[in-house]
């Protein structure tokens, strides 16, 4: 809690937006497949999910040019006014007075817009207001923060999402007005996008020419394409694996089948981070990027691979704290690393350009679940050892190559 006080106060602002913006949308977020396929069919739903991942792909693009262009501050109002809107669109689509499904989609697709534009100047903008002394200490809280909320508001989208989704969609569009104008009112402007229109005004493709030609950190853009997609694993191919291969069990006369494992696995990888990040933080403090990134990579990766050679309970909830403990030591680590690499007159195009590394990683997650049906668990946990050194040696690279500036 000390170290929390020591950060700037708009960290510690938006660190309170983070948990309570979290908190939120995971009450309908990880519900709205469901919702799709329920009005829509399997089909339809498949097609506009990838719609709205092309949309924060190309949306995370422009957004990090802008930011650097115009600033973080009016980047952040304009998005938050765009997520409201969408809100509110998704809102009015499930009232009592009217109701839509398509429209329900266009604003949440709209919100996606938002969102992206959001996420991109308010990573940008912790990069301008921390130091590399104390990053890993932010993105350490907010990693937990994250989580917190996350499991709070899967427990009341549990409870509340069939019956209740109108009020859950209102609760997102209050939050997304308090955080207009909390942003109006306290978070003042970390970067002078004035000097930097002085100095020069590169077009988006000069601004991301300029990035491509960094080549310690298109080193660690590469290896993030594959952190990424370890995980991605609990979203792709976890969930046909237990489902097709986990062999059902009873505890105190409750019946733990493949979907059950998972929310399992899930409810164990929140509950160990909430309870020990911090701990394991304290713990690792003294680390060289190294040892933490490294090792962070190689601890997930094994934990995977337990869990697609496992079928029972015991071997899964085994997979589960290992692969916990390396996102744990990794997260920290990572996140202040890729800062580093980022600092200059170029944050905002440099975090655009990270975002291409989420929609990269999930089609590939996607075209190894496609083709498992003829490689099985084997040779998934095999794909995974590949993923796992493409994971490492490319970030330990970049980080010799950053060293040695």
């Amino acid at each position: 809690m000390k170290e929390f006080w020591r950060l700037h106060p708009a960290i510690r602002i938006r660190l309170l937006m983070n948990f309570l913006g979290t908190l939120c949308f995971s009450t309908v977020g990880g519900s709205m497949t469901i919702y799709y396929n329920k009005y829509m069919g399997a089909g339809v739903t498949g097609f506009l999910l990838i719609i709205s991942s092309i949309v924060v792909f190309l949306v995370g693009l422009y957004a990090g040019h802008l930011t650097d262009m115009k600033g973080r501050r009016p980047v952040m109002l304009f998005a938050t006014a765009l997520t409201a809107v969408g809100a509110a669109l998704a809102t009015f689509s499930n009232s009592s007075f009217y109701f839509n499904p398509w429209l329900t989609f266009l604003g949440f697709l709209i919100e996606n817009f938002g969102f992206g534009f959001f996420n991109t100047a308010s990573q940008a903008m912790i990069v301008d207001l921390t130091t590399s002394e104390n990053r890993r200490t932010v993105y350490s809280i907010q990693y937990w923060v994250i989580n917190f909320a996350i499991m709070i508001g899967s427990g009341l989208s549990a409870w509340f999402f069939r019956d209740y989704l109108v009020w859950l969609l209102l609760a997102i569009t209050v939050e997304e007005i308090l955080s207009f104008i909390v942003i109006f009112f306290w978070i003042e402007e970390s970067f002078d996008s004035q000097q930097q229109s002085k100095t020069e005004t590169p077009n988006i493709i000069q601004a991301y020419f300029f990035v491509a030609k960094d080549h310690i950190f298109m080193y660690y853009l590469f290896a993030s394409v594959f952190i990424s997609m370890m995980f991605n694993q609990v979203d792709y191919y976890l969930p046909v694996h237990l489902s097709d291969s986990f062999l059902s069990t009873r505890i105190f006369g409750v019946e733990v089948y493949g979907q059950r494992m998972l929310t399992m696995f899930l409810l164990i990888n929140t509950l160990i981070i909430i309870l020990f990040m911090g701990r394991i933080n304290h713990l690792t403090r003294n680390w060289s990027r190294r040892t933490g990134i490294g090792l962070g990579i190689l601890i997930q990766g094994l934990g995977f691979i337990l869990a697609f050679l496992g079928k029972n309970l015991v071997w899964e909830v085994i997979a589960a704290v290992v692969v916990t403990l390396g996102e744990m030591i990794l997260i920290p680590f990572s996140q202040s690393l890729r800062a580093d690499l980022m600092e200059g007159e170029h944050v905002g195009t440099y975090t655009g350009a990270f975002s291409v590394t989420q929609p990269i990683a999930a089609v590939l997650s996607g075209l190894l679940v496609s083709l498992s049906a003829i490689y099985g668990n084997v040779g998934m946990a095999l794909f995974m050892i590949v993923i796992t050194l493409l994971g490492i040696f490319p970030a330990l690279r970049a980080i010799r190559m950053h060293e040695a500036l």
